[in-house]
């Protein structure tokens, strides 16, 4: 190591033509070049006290050795020493990318300690130029300038080399050398793609003070400070989506942390269920539209054998009258022969829960239906049970009115939809296929009786306690339509059917067919109004039933004061013109008579249908209460066929087919019999 003496001061700023002629001295011995070179800088203050010498720079000895290494890079490091005033400048292989700051915040105390010892200030201007000049390595003029101003007696530190970044420990604080790091200005981006800081400055937002998390309406988060100043310089624009924004739009966002849960998969399953719901209710609806297509062609079918059917009778009844009386008595004699070797037999029973009244078939859908109260005393109120009559089998049970119902009919259409009356004043519809009610009809009286207009099911009719008839529209479901006003005292009406038109017939009107507690009548239909004939009917009538095919009518009466016993008078329906105005005259003529017991205190309900032996014989059946038993008479001859045992009163009865097996069904209190036809 070579030492300069302090009255010869090295001047380390010469060009370089000096430096390489001084260098010899230096590092006598030297012959070869060297590849890494180590340089010290001893720098000693002057010491004396008076005169010019307080003045004098500061002596600078350098020391230089040679290592042997030919691939590392030349770099530069000074490091000064607080004992004995050194700086040392190495020159050696050096890495940019793994600089650490470490080492220049420890020389930074040292110096800072260093000053505190001497009783001086370390120089922040000099830093700031110094980190100036460590910035821009290119730059040798302005660091010579810079060691010539801060001493002008001391020798200048040697100019950096390219590639080489000198160290300098002349901050007061290590906070003012810190600068930027491509490093972690990239980590920085990374996280903004993780929604974790501020998109403008790439920091962390706050849940506090002025870099707080804030939103614009268009959904994106900055940091509130940023994004006020980002809308009060750039035109009012979101940073992200360039949409249209201003001050007024910044919202904070009070949350503590900031999470977001991946839901892509989720939603994309929420949207294909979506689209498989519409497609399943697309399928649906495609599947209705068919079944309800052949509902209507299999009644259209239906319809023209019924024709064809009344044509053929038509026609046998012709032939019969042309051959004489002993064709038809013989015939008469053959029908109740083949009545007598054919009967009902007992199937099966389905036990009820009790009070049951009222008994109807759906054919439609195969279901027998029956009123009761609910099983359910934690839902009080009255409804129907369902009864498959395919095997026979009890279904649920469907909830109605809140009392007791008193009459049950079917549209006879494909949507099964079944009305009914009760005395809670109330006529509502319900749709067995949903089993639920889809219209409720109030009046001012309990209803009694209830039926469809079969020419337009659109209007349907109910039969009150006062004896009125209040006409309703399913168009219009807020109040009724017409009402129906008896003539004669008012009392209530118990039964109710429909008559259609039927130009050919000995009835060619069609109308509203009304039983009541004092006889009968009849409502006839013009296209205009209802015109009303009362019926030659005495007594106390308690059931009526209309039969399409001959259309005849079966009313039953209680026993009375010119009665003793029961009677079931069935009659056929008959019109003329009378008057200049050609308006009809509607009546009935009884046809024949059926007598029962001496006793009925309910309200028993008969039955008139063909014969499921013969369609051209007609069948009436009726509960007894004297005998508990159901009887059946032959319409043709008044013979009484069958009895059919009972151990409690026929309330109803109802015949039915299904799967080509005619079948009738007895209703008591709790139970319901099924009797086959064999």
């Amino acid at each position: 190591m070579a030492q300069v003496s302090e009255d010869d001061p090295m001047d380390v700023d010469e060009p370089a033509s000096a430096r390489d002629t001084m260098m010899p001295r230096l590092t006598a011995g030297q012959s070869s070049p060297v590849q890494n070179r180590r340089t010290v800088i001893h720098s000693t203050s002057s010491q004396a006290t008076a005169g010019p010498a307080q003045d004098s720079p500061d002596v600078i000895a350098v020391e230089e050795t040679d290592e042997e290494d030919s691939t590392s890079e030349a770099s530069v490091e000074l490091v000064r020493d607080s004992d004995s005033d050194v700086v040392e400048v190495e020159e050696g292989e050096h890495d940019e990318d793994d600089e650490d700051e470490t080492d220049i915040d420890d020389d930074d105390d040292d110096y800072a300690q260093d000053a505190v010892e001497r009783g001086t200030q370390p120089d922040n201007s000099g830093r700031e130029r110094e980190t100036q000049q460590s910035s821009n390595p290119g730059d040798t003029t302005g660091g010579a300038q810079h060691t010539e101003r801060q001493d002008t007696a001391a020798p200048a530190t040697p100019a950096p080399q390219p590639g080489v970044r000198g160290v300098s420990s002349l901050s007061n604080s290590p906070a003012e050398f810190k600068t930027a790091s491509p490093r972690k200005l990239t980590s920085k981006v990374d996280s903004d793609e993780d929604s974790d800081c501020c998109s403008i400055c790439f920091e962390s937002w706050t849940n506090s003070g002025n870099h707080r998390l804030a939103a614009l309406k268009c959904g994106h988060l900055f940091g509130q400070s940023c994004i006020e100043k980002w809308l009060k310089g750039q035109g009012g624009k979101c940073p992200q989506c360039n949409a249209k924004a201003k001050k007024g739009d910044v919202r904070v966002i009070y949350a503590k942390t900031v999470k977001m849960v991946d839901t892509t998969e989720r939603d994309h399953a929420v949207r294909e269920l979506e689209r498989e719901k519409q497609l399943r209710r697309k399928a649906e609806l495609e599947a209705a539209q068919t079944r309800l297509q052949y509902e209507m062609a299999l009644q259209e079918c239906n319809r023209i054998r019924e024709q064809l059917d009344r044509e053929r009778q038509r026609q046998t009844q012709a032939l019969s009258s042309a051959s004489g009386p002993s064709s038809s008595q013989s015939s008469c004699s053959q029908a109740s022969s083949s009545q007598q070797r054919r009967h009902y037999k007992f199937d099966s029973s389905i036990p009820l829960k009790g009070e049951s009244r009222l008994l109807c078939y759906d054919p439609q859908h195969g279901t027998l239906v029956v009123s009761q109260p609910s099983p359910n005393q934690l839902f009080p109120g009255f409804g129907v049970k369902k009864i498959s009559a395919i095997d026979l089998r009890s279904m649920q049970y469907v909830s109605v009115h809140s009392k007791a119902i008193r009459d049950i009919c079917f549209s006879g259409r494909v949507d099964g939809l079944m009305l009914t009356a009760s005395i809670d004043k109330t006529l509502k519809i319900t749709s067995l296929m949903s089993n639920t009610v889809v219209q409720t009809y109030h009046t001012p009286f309990p209803v009694w009786a209830c039926c469809w207009n079969q020419e337009d099911n659109n209007y349907l009719y109910a039969g009150l306690q006062n004896g009125s008839v209040l006409v309703f529209d399913q168009r219009d479901t807020s109040k009724h339509v017409e009402e129906l006003a008896p003539a004669r005292a008012r009392c209530p009406i118990v039964a109710m059917s429909y008559v259609p038109r039927e130009p050919s017939s000995s009835l060619r009107c069609g109308g509203l067919l009304l039983g009541t507690l004092q006889g009968g009548c009849f409502w006839e239909k013009t296209s205009t109004e209802y015109r009303p004939h009362p019926l030659p009917m005495e007594g106390s009538c308690t059931s009526l039933k209309f039969e399409h095919t001959t259309r005849h009518c079966l009313a039953s009466f209680r026993p009375d004061k010119n009665h003793n016993s029961t009677r079931h008078l069935l009659c056929e329906l008959e019109s003329r013109l009378t008057g200049e105005d050609g308006r009809n005259h509607c009546s009935c003529h009884v046809m024949q008579t059926f007598y029962g017991g001496s006793t009925q205190k309910l309200l028993t309900r008969s039955a008139l249908f063909p014969s499921p032996g013969d369609p051209r014989q007609i069948l009436v059946c009726a509960g007894d209460e004297a005998s508990t038993s159901a009887q059946i008479w032959s319409a043709g001859t008044g013979a009484l066929l069958q009895k059919l045992p009972m151990d409690s009163p026929v309330l109803d009865v109802c015949p039915f087919s299904m799967n080509h097996k005619d079948q009738l069904a007895v209703l008591t209190d709790k139970l319901l019999r099924i009797y086959s036809w064999t």
